[in-house]
Formats: C-alpha cells, structure tokens, sequence
C-alpha cells in the first residue's frame, strides 16, 4: 500500500466519522448559538420596542388629528371674530337709536313699531330760535315698541305714553321693525 493508499483511506475513514458528527453538530450548534447569544431575549425586546413604536405612531396621528382641528377651528374663529369686530365697529359709527317700550311683552299680544319725536327738539324748533330744555335723547332717533291686541289699541296707548299736548309726534311703521336695528338703549317711556 503506497502513502497515497493509506491517505485516501484515512480521508474516507475520517469522511463517515465527520459526517455523523457533522449531523449532531448542525442540530445542536443553532441551539447553543441562540442561547449562547441571547437572541430569544433580543426578539421579544424588538416585538416590545415595535408594540411601543406602533402605540407611539398612533398617538402622534390622533394629536395631529387634534392639532388639524384646533387649527381649523382656530380660523374660522378668527373670521368670525374679524366679522364681529367689523360689525360693532360699523354699529358704532351709527347714531344711537332710543326704543320705548309700551306695554307688557306677551305671547297673546301684537307688537307695533312707530317713530317717536318730540317737536321742541327738532332741528327746526332749534332753528328758529325755541332754545327750551329738552331730553338730549329726542334729539336721536326714538323707536316706540307697543304691546296690544289691535292697532287702534296700539295707538290709544302710545298717546297716552306720548301725549300730543307735550309735543311728541307718532308715526306707525307698516313693516314690522328689522332685527339688524342700531343700538338699542332702554329708556322708560317719556
């Protein structure tokens, strides 16, 4: 037997040892591996850290969410608040409007409107001289709001609150008073 003889057997021999071994390491060496490196404990710490990441994203879309809305509402507050600042600005550049009111306010009564001035505070009664005391209201526009069941009724009232004698004049409006009406100041009747 030459050298080259006793070397293939010894290849061979070693060959059918190693591949039982072989065999027994490639089941066992993954196993001691993984416990050896701890990559059981790594895998659960990455589906935690990958729970935590999702419940974080989650909270980062409903604040963004949250955020879009307060933005949204924040605007249109702000136009109405643009609208509202515009609005009494442009009230009060407007002369003040006195509203009387006559009567007692009831569901079973009519509300009639009529314009009410007082002739000694005319502008005429001025210019022609009359310098008599007057309530610096008649001066303004007076609105007259009276509570009856009638018209006629409505009159009858409003000449006993604004009588002729002291020089108030009356004039009943048709359509009933707009709600877009300039400052309202209550005052007692007369």
């Amino acid at each position: 037997m030459s050298n080259t003889t006793l070397f293939l057997i010894a290849i061979a021999v070693i060959l059918t040892a190693a591949v039982p071994v072989a065999m027994m390491l490639k089941d066992m060496l993954p196993g001691i591996l993984e416990r050896s490196s701890g990559l059981d404990q790594l895998e659960n710490k990455i589906y935690v850290l990958h729970a935590e990441a999702q419940e974080l994203q989650t909270r980062v879309n409903g604040l963004t969410q949250r955020r879009n809305q307060q933005t949204g509402d924040r605007s249109r507050l702000e136009g109405e608040i643009r609208k509202t600042e515009k609005l009494i600005a442009d009230l009060g550049n407007q002369p003040p409007l006195f509203v009387h009111e006559v009567g007692d306010p009831q569901s079973s009564l009519t509300r009639f409107t009529a314009v009410v001035t007082q002739e000694k505070a005319s502008a005429t009664a001025r210019a022609s001289g009359d310098r008599s005391q007057v309530n610096p209201i008649w001066r303004h526009t007076n609105v007259a709001e009276v509570w009856a069941a009638s018209l006629e009724e409505a009159k009858q009232m409003l000449d006993i609150a604004f009588p002729f004698k002291l020089g108030f004049n009356k004039t009943f409006q048709k359509a009933p008073r707009s709600p877009a009406m300039p400052q309202r100041q209550k005052v007692d009747a007369a």
